[in-house]
């Protein structure tokens, strides 16, 4: 019986872990496009707003999710 209390906290650790490694991904396909809309402005010489200068400025904590992300991913 103990055995079947290990494997189902396990499978249960493991589909929590996915979960988590499907929202990461979500957030992070959102500011891959966020960044893409950057790319382009800059491309064509126009003018940053504010929010773009920040999200600039934010992109050190991508780096983090983007490794948060290979990490849960390579714990599965």
């Amino acid at each position: 019986m103990n055995q079947k209390n290990d494997a189902d906290a396990l499978r249960e650790n493991r589909q929590a872990k996915l979960k988590e490694l499907q929202l990461q991904q979500a957030k992070l396909k959102e500011l891959q496009a966020e960044l893409e809309r950057i790319n382009t402005k800059i491309k064509n010489n126009e003018k940053l707003s504010l929010d773009d200068t920040k999200f600039l400025g934010d992109l050190g904590w991508l780096t983090a999710l983007s490794v948060t992300i290979a990490s849960i991913a390579s714990s599965l």
